[in-house]
């Protein structure tokens, strides 16, 4: 954010140099003011790296410490000790008096920059649970900002499949807010706080390019980005908090290209946007309007809830009996529901904390936060269980995403060639004699993710996964894999046993499929070695099946390559 650097600056010079036992700011005021400017954040993580301090830590007492500003030019912490009500007892606080009153040897301490010390022997806190009994074909995606990812959950009940369907790897976010389906196809569009851009991934999780602006990043019409919405044309709305466009709507068309603003009244650091049948509403995060109504043409209308039962909202939904619930972030906290004309009904306020918000397909919600994912009973509030949560996470904004078929991203490496090929895909039966059930082929490859989908296939069925290269080993999964939700992920290069028999090799740090199986007959033996000979010693050149390392020449690193493993007398191991 274009922002950051005076932030920065301000908090070194600007405040002032005498000092104070604890800070100044108190947990909601900091709580408030890091939800609008995460660039308060991104200092003190910078700061706390800097000085060799931990950005956040996780005790198993239930209590979640994270950096999120400066005073006095010392990182500021927030101190979270009741997960599902933030608001209760927490409080901020100096590194000095954290280390007084809590227990860090026994934590998870994040330094920053990939540097974690793990001293709490626990997976409860810190690993998310995969469900297998998932049943709908429509998935829930909801962006992480801790780690910036985004995880995908069961649109009927909930449950997580997976916490890396945009994974952390991705360095093109930096406090992702909303991830939306692409109109027009299945790429998927990422509205990002902190690079404001809206970004755009392929259905693999892999980086394409920045959408809107289409001609890059441009602060004069995007700053301080937050929730997206279509249009009935599709085009695409943002919420702006910051910058030349501040406290607007911007809208852009199928391509990225800026339309400029679609509603510019009536609105104070807009967070949220609801289509509803004949107006749009937009929530905010300031007064004097909770969530301002407007018809189609972006035209205001009136406030439609203003009022001490709502502050800071954030995400919206419409019930089936019109009814709206909206998010609220600060206190009173909770999921606030409000009928058709805006008039408040009643608060469920469990969590606190409250960002995004969905009504599951049983009948329950689900609703994120600062810290967890929670499922909650839809007439009481109360916690039918933590989905995701004691984490360290920071969970936002909840939209779907359809896949139509089952879908596989598969991920793979050869041993020799460095680039991606063409890979045939099995699916077989689980139980001899293995019957296959579906194939297809993908470019795949390099340790990058593809996706490849299976029509034949079924959710909830164990399958296992055969892939070969042209001139690789076919290689097995290590066991039957279920697509969940029509959604199934396998990463064969991280270790052997990925594999069945562990049948890979280690090349350059990644488990990798052998290449050298020429004559495709299950085995690497002399009848390849010769195939491969032959073509050396004729100078071969381009794209060939003898060309194990892809370098468009066959010759002694490839004989080299078939050699060694028909020496060692590799060949296809499976059930």
């Amino acid at each position: 954010m274009k922002n950051l650097s005076l932030f920065v600056f301000f908090i070194f010079f600007i405040l002032p140099s005498y000092s104070f036992s604890s800070p100044k700011t108190g947990f909601n005021e900091l709580l408030t003011l890091t939800e609008e400017n995460p660039g308060l954040v991104i200092a003190a993580q910078q700061l706390a790296i800097s000085r060799n301090l931990p950005v956040s830590i996780i005790a198993p007492e239930r209590i979640m410490i994270h950096a999120r500003s400066i005073e006095n030019g010392n990182p500021v912490y927030i101190v979270i000790t009741d997960f599902r009500n933030i608001y209760n007892g927490s409080y901020t606080a100096f590194y000095d008096e954290i280390i007084g009153s809590v227990n860090i040897n026994n934590s998870r301490i994040d330094y920053g920059n990939g540097r974690i010390v793990d001293n709490s022997n626990s997976k409860e806190f810190f690993y998310p649970e995969l469900k297998d009994n998932l049943t709908s074909s429509k998935v829930l995606m909801i962006p992480e900002s801790s780690r910036d990812r985004v995880f995908i959950f069961d649109s009927f009940n909930g449950d997580l499949i997976d916490s890396n369907f945009i994974p952390t790897s991705s360095i093109q976010l930096s406090t992702p807010i909303h991830a939306l389906q692409r109109v027009n196809g299945t790429d998927i569009l990422v509205s990002d706080q902190i690079s404001d851009v809206v970004q755009r991934f392929d259905q693999s999780g892999i980086y394409q390019s920045v959408f809107a602006p289409s001609g890059g990043l441009n602060n004069s019409i995007l700053d301080n980005i937050r929730g997206m919405a279509y249009r009935p044309n599709n085009n695409l709305l943002v919420t702006v908090g910051s910058g030349l466009s501040t406290n607007t709507i911007q809208e852009f068309d199928l391509s990225g290209n800026s339309l400029g603003s679609f509603i510019t009244t009536g609105i104070t650091s807009p967070f949220g946007i609801l289509y509803l049948q004949n107006n749009i509403l937009v929530s905010c995060s300031s007064a004097p309007n909770d969530v301002a109504n407007y018809d189609l043409n972006g035209n205001f209308i009136a406030p439609f809830h203003s009022s001490t039962n709502l502050n800071f909202a954030e995400q919206m939904i419409e019930l089936d009996n019109k009814n709206i619930v909206v998010a609220g972030f600060s206190l009173p906290s909770g999921l606030v529901i409000l009928d058709s004309a805006g008039n408040y009904i009643r608060t469920l306020n469990v969590v606190t904390g409250n960002r995004g918000v969905y009504l599951l397909g049983n009948g329950h919600y689900l609703t994120t936060s600062g810290t967890a994912v929670y499922e909650l009973d839809s007439a009481s509030g109360s916690v039918i269980r933590t989905i995701v949560g004691s984490t360290g996470f920071s969970f936002r904004f909840i939209s779907e995403y359809e896949l139509v078929e089952p879908s596989l991203r598969l991920t793979v490496s050869l041993e020799s060639c460095p680039f991606q090929k063409i890979f045939n895909v099995e699916l077989r039966s689980s139980s001899s004699p293995y019957n296959l059930i579906d194939s297809s082929s993908v470019l795949a490859g390099s340790g990058i993710a593809s996706t490849v989908t299976f029509p034949n296939a079924a959710s909830g069925v164990g399958y296992y996964i055969v892939a070969k290269s042209e001139n690789s080993l076919e290689t097995w999964s290590s066991n039957p894999q279920m697509f969940k939700s029509n959604f199934s992920a396998y990463n064969f290069t991280t270790e052997s046993s990925k594999a069945y028999g562990g049948n890979m090799v280690n090349s350059g740090g990644s488990w990798s499929f052998y290449q050298g199986n020429i004559n495709q007959d299950e085995s690497i033996n002399l009848e390849d070695v010769l195939l491969v000979y032959n073509d050396a010693i004729n100078f071969t050149s381009g794209n060939v099946i003898t060309d194990l390392n892809c370098d468009n020449l066959v010759d002694l690193s490839d004989l080299i390559t078939v050699f060694t493993n028909s020496s060692n007398f590799v060949h296809v191991l499976n059930p």
